[in-house]
């Protein structure tokens, strides 16, 4: 994956924001490790390195990541109504078209993986995914290369971490809960309490209202969105 190959850049005394572009990935991997589908040529899969001191919430740069990925494709991408589904994927009527994978190594240093499914047909998709996943070609019938859209997904990221704020200003957290796909969702939490998904706070946690508290959560382990009607 371009995260395992970022990580040996690392250890080369990388710089940060160097960056790994690849056609496919063997070993493509999601945040909660099932396989990203990296098809040759028909997606953008990248990575890149981030300084991160080991201080900083983890809720953070998933966060601005996603906004400036969200900023750089809608600048490259004709007629996408994009949403981003909190913590770490793009979804276009629901269904998965990019995805960031953040992973620490070491104290100091942090490799962010993207993945955007760009012109793969249904039959491109294995079957675990139909439904699930869709292509900018798929939903727009625009054809992007990959390489258009690295530079603009760069630049976005350099504006939003470099440097890499301690907070999310309340301009930011309202343009989150603007493209958010999970405001006013339903939500079962890991102690068995049920919520609304209200907005975010400035560390990236998703704000959960329950009968008596308000919750910061800063991951979805445990937790069930309830997504018309169903619990997932």
């Amino acid at each position: 994956s371009t995260n395992s190959r970022a990580r040996e850049l690392i250890k080369k005394g990388g710089l940060p924001f160097t960056t790994v572009v690849a056609e496919t990935q063997t070993e493509g991997r999601c945040r909660d490790g099932s396989r990203w589908h990296s098809p040759k040529g028909k997606g953008l899969w990248m990575s890149f390195l981030l300084q991160n001191p080991s201080t900083q919430p983890a809720t953070i740069v998933p966060a601005l990541t996603g906004l400036a990925l969200l900023e750089a494709m809608e600048s490259v991408c004709d007629s996408v109504d994009l949403g981003i589904k909190w913590p770490n994927d793009l979804v276009i009527n629901g269904k998965k078209v990019g995805g960031i994978l953040c992973e620490a190594f070491g104290k100091e240093s942090l490799v962010v993986g993207i993945g955007v499914n760009l012109s793969q047909k249904p039959d491109d998709f294995p079957e675990f995914l139909l439904g699930r996943a869709i292509s900018i070609e798929m939903s727009s019938g625009q054809v992007v290369e990959p390489s258009s859209l690295v530079g603009p997904i760069l630049s976005s990221c350099k504006s939003s971490l470099d440097p890499l704020p301690v907070a999310l200003s309340p301009k930011l957290i309202e343009r989150l809960g603007a493209k958010s796909t999970v405001i006013g969702t339903g939500v079962s939490l890991s102690n068995g309490s049920e919520g609304v998904v209200t907005g975010f706070s400035p560390l990236g946690a998703m704000l959960v209202l329950t009968k008596n508290n308000l919750h910061h959560i800063n991951s979805t382990a445990g937790i069930r969105f309830h997504i018309d009607g169903s619990k997932r």
